[in-house]
């Protein structure tokens, strides 16, 4: 498995940018700050030029891309690259696309038009090009913004994920239905399968989470297996997981209730409690899948880490679950993580006949306030930002009285309740067919308050909306 590119994964570039245009804004050219600082630019371009032979940087809402991957923020430079967006968008500039070998004279000329107001009176991107051709810069380019959070929909983005989830769930079936024969896992497809996962996740996690909501397959199990999988790679992604390790993750995550093809669909599919001997049965599902997971064929060496996680994805940390153990020890990272993820996805499905399922956001709060010991406490927060107070696919009003589905979680991780929200609905009632997708961290420059607040989350069958037509 190759790495993932640490250079799309930091943000060094686009802070010296906003550096560089900010040094501009108080200095003449010729101060040795400025000059430090649109050295900086050429440095850090230098080196991702190196790494990945081109530099594109492109914002789509609230988000910014480096080289078709979505640059990670934390606390510490998001009001940085914030403002660098905003700069951006001033300037009606939505994609900056950069050759090796651009000269300093190339990179001065952009840098002194960002760091200018836009013309009055003129549209703002016809006037920044045309201040670049008139210094002769050939090797940077501008262009729009991107149609993704302008209130159009992704299409070739949710498309991708449709076909990455069904592909997913297709080969989860092959496989259970050939362990049900006696047939051993063969590796290669399951591997395939594992790795569109990932990179879908890597390019578009938001559009793979929504995938949670489809209910077009009628195995609840393998649906159960394919969501586990998603969720449990996007976390490591948040997490900041390599991809070689994502894809252990994730084919972990796949296998993780492999044993249960060994006990009858009769006793899974039982309405109502279990009673002590099917209860036996099903406590027995982890060890199943621990020796099952020996038979995977196509590897050099057995899965360990998902045979570990198979057996120990219900041990809670406490030890407090099953299998029981003799000696004490610490449940394994993959486990903790499938726990949670299993979790939420359970809790949120209605493949369970013992419960009824609840919404994304009851979910987040039930494993939020879930008794110290079940769940890894670190893995909860995180799990938390990462989706959010409110996830995606949960229905909600605003205090405008429109009604929205959350389609990504907050950009800013200090604001993890104020996601990104496609309006289906006016304060009228009336109904949007193509509704624009609104940033609730939005403020109103005249009050200083927020546009737009959820005021609480509601039940899509209360409404007879589908909510996986506006994320899936």
């Amino acid at each position: 498995m190759s790495e993932r590119s640490t250079a799309t994964n930091s943000p060094e570039i686009l802070l010296a940018l906003y550096n560089a245009t900010r040094a501009l804004r108080l200095y003449p050219l010729e101060n040795e700050a400025v000059r430090r600082a649109i050295g900086e630019v050429e440095e850090s371009a230098a080196r991702v030029f190196d790494r990945e032979g081109g530099i594109s940087i492109w914002v789509a809402g609230n988000y910014l891309f480096l080289n078709d991957l979505q640059v990670k923020l934390d606390l510490s430079d998001y009001a940085v690259l914030s403002a660098l967006r905003e700069s951006l968008r001033a300037h009606g500039i939505g994609r900056i696309d950069v050759q090796p070998r651009i000269t300093s004279d190339e990179w001065v000329a952009f840098l002194s038009a960002l760091s200018a107001d836009p013309v009055p009176g003129q549209p703002p991107l016809e006037a920044f090009r045309s201040k670049l051709e008139q210094a002769g810069v050939r090797r940077l380019q501008v262009g729009p913004p991107s149609p993704l959070f302008e209130g159009h929909e992704n299409a070739e983005a949710v498309e991708a994920a449709r076909r990455t989830y069904a592909y997913s769930v297709k080969v989860a079936k092959e496989m259970m239905s050939g362990l049900v024969l006696g047939r051993a896992i063969g590796a290669r497809r399951a591997e395939r399968a594992v790795l569109r996962v990932v990179d879908q996740v890597l390019q578009d996690r938001a559009s793979m989470l929504g995938m949670l909501t489809l209910r077009d397959y009628d195995d609840h199990s393998l649906i159960h297996a394919v969501n586990v999988s998603i969720l449990s790679v996007a976390l490591g992604d948040h997490l900041g997981f390599s991809k070689g390790y994502l894809f252990e993750l994730g084919f972990a995550a796949l296998f993780h209730d492999i044993g249960k093809v060994l006990i009858p669909t009769s006793v899974l599919n039982k309405e109502g409690w279990l009673n002590e001997e099917e209860w036996r049965l099903v406590s027995q599902h982890p060890d199943f899948g621990l020796l099952m997971l020996f038979n995977v064929e196509g590897f050099e060496e057995p899965p360990y880490r998902a045979m570990l996680a198979a057996y120990e994805h219900h041990m809670k940390t406490d030890l407090s679950g099953y299998p029981r153990v003799i000696r004490r020890r610490r449940q394994g990272l993959f486990a903790r993580i499938i726990a949670l993820t299993e979790a939420y996805d359970a809790a949120i499905s209605r493949y369970s006949r013992q419960f009824l399922p609840c919404s994304p956001d009851e979910a987040i709060r039930q494993l939020r306030e879930t008794e110290s010991g079940a769940y890894d406490r670190v893995l909860t927060r995180a799990f938390v930002n990462m989706m959010g107070i409110y996830p995606v696919a949960t229905l909600v009003i605003l205090d405008t009285g429109e009604l929205g589905v959350v389609v990504a979680p907050s950009p800013n991780p200090r604001a993890i309740h104020r996601p990104m929200v496609r309006i289906i609905a006016d304060a009228e009632g009336q109904r949007l067919s193509e509704g624009p997708i609104r940033d609730l961290t939005e403020v109103d420059p005249d009050t200083g308050r927020p546009r737009r607040s959820i005021a609480r989350s509601t039940d899509p069958e209360r409404y007879g909306i589908n909510v996986s037509e506006y994320v899936a």
